[in-house]
């Protein structure tokens, strides 16, 4: 092969995020098989030891002062810098948070090769044309409606740059094609997913019946608001359902409020920040993992809900649909209703036949899902002559890297039946029960 892949990415070694987990499997895949790879990181995030098949190229220690997220912007300055650096000059360079490009795309290395970026979320893009929004779903909402609406200018002006976009879900894919004006058709799907489940774990002891587990670090964009109003109406069908909230926000003491107002601040536990390995056994540990997110990109937490065996519930926003598919891996409701949050949780507990299938189907969804697939995928993209081509060729060729279809879960069919309902989302709670202090609050974080 006479290709040269550039890897650009700011976590490699570190998992912090989706992005980190992302990043490091794509890593992991390109150095099993041997691939031709160059990964440009921070110097903290190189890891030749593990990763002895890859070249590196140093981008310095990351710095302290830059506001952006895994500092992009830094980031992206010091590619260019470094590039001339680079023994064998690459024939394909992978953004993997597509924003560090801002700087590449413009500038003279950018010439003769074929650049692709990843697409992680459409926040940016959708901030309003006014800060009010953010207002009682922030805790600086003036500075992050600012941040976003410089951050929506980067994006335009850089997306519009590169030979090909992988975004991690259709909805992502189609927002950001109709806000800056992609082609569709310079736009694919990667299928971003989750490793195999940690060894060894030791579940902790979670109180509740049920107990309830939220994992996420930004608590109104998750919704979690909404999901300590659902508590609320549970406290006469589920007076023992207990919430768990792994994350860390500034916005926890707002919550904590709200929990106190509403009577249920002894059954919602704050973990904080918690480490992988101590997710991982918090997961093994609850009865049900219910986000009920205003806007979500994708959430690949649902998927490592999946991975541990747990049913879900989720609000049908945004790419969540495409993972979290109601009555057949989890439980979807409307976004912002507390009252179909109620109802999904209730009927969901008193239903162990309903848990069985939804566990089922999150196993099956993610077993097509599968790491292998998602770097396959990801190597289509860079041009099929870097696949070597096998028994799976048809699959690969006929691939979900098109934004406009998706091939269903292949058994989940067989699993449930036709008897399921149809209805998309779940609102199973009378009118009179709704918190009317929720009308207001439909708004994006």
């Amino acid at each position: 092969m006479d290709h040269q892949l550039l890897l650009v990415t700011a976590q490699a070694r570190s998992v912090r995020s989706g992005v980190g987990t992302y990043a490091r499997m794509l890593i992991e895949g390109y150095a099993e098989r041997g691939l031709p790879v160059t990964v440009a990181t921070w110097t903290q995030e190189m890891d030749p030891e593990a990763l002895p098949g890859i070249d590196w190229l140093d981008l310095g220690s990351r710095p302290r002062t830059d506001p952006t997220q895994d500092s992009f912007w830094t980031l992206g300055k010091r590619i260019v810098k470094a590039f001339g650096r680079i023994e064998t000059r690459p024939t394909h360079v992978h953004f993997l948070d597509a924003r560090a490009a801002h700087a590449f795309v413009r500038s003279p290395h950018r010439r003769g090769l074929r650049v692709l970026g990843t697409l992680h979320d459409d926040y940016a893009a959708r901030c309003p044309s006014h800060p009010f929004a953010y207002f009682g779903q922030a805790m600086d909402p003036i500075r992050r409606w600012a941040f976003y609406r410089w951050l929506a200018r980067v994006e335009k002006r850089c997306f519009a740059r590169f030979d090909v976009l992988l975004a991690n879900s259709r909805a992502t894919a189609r927002s950001l094609s109709k806000a800056y004006g992609i082609p569709e058709s310079r736009m694919a799907i990667s299928p971003l997913t989750v490793g195999t489940t940690p060894q060894g774990l030791r579940p902790r002891d979670l109180d509740g019946s049920p107990a309830l587990l939220f994992s996420g670090g930004n608590f109104y964009r998750k919704g979690l608001d909404i999901l300590v109003r659902a508590m609320a109406l549970l406290d006469d069908s589920l007076p023992d359902v207990e919430l768990h909230v792994a994350g860390q926000d500034k916005a926890q003491g707002r919550i904590r409020a709200l929990a106190m107002q509403l009577g249920v601040d002894e059954r919602v536990h704050f973990h904080g920040r918690v480490e992988p390995s101590r997710m991982a056994a918090l997961f093994a540990s609850a009865d049900m993992f219910v986000m009920p997110s205003r806007t979500e990109a994708l959430g690949l937490v649902y998927l490592e809900a999946f991975r541990a065996g747990l049913p879900v519930v989720a609000a049908a926003e945004g790419g969540v649909v495409e993972i979290v598919k109601d009555h057949k891996t989890g439980l979807l409701v409307p976004p912002c209703d507390e009252q179909a949050l109620a109802g999904a949780i209730h009927s969901l507990w008193g239903d162990a036949d309903l848990q069985r299938r939804l566990i089922q189907g999150g196993h099956a969804l993610l077993t097509q899902r599968s790491p292998d697939y998602l770097v396959e995928q990801t190597l289509l993209a860079y041009g099929e002559d870097w696949i070597t081509l096998d028994d799976n060729a048809d699959q690969l060729e006929t691939s979900s890297l098109s934004i406009d279809s998706e091939p269903e879960l292949s058994e989940v069919p067989s699993l449930f039946g036709t008897d399921q309902p149809e209805s998309p989302v779940i609102n199973s709670m009378p009118m009179s029960n709704r918190d009317p202090m929720a009308s207001g609050e439909n708004i994006r974080s």
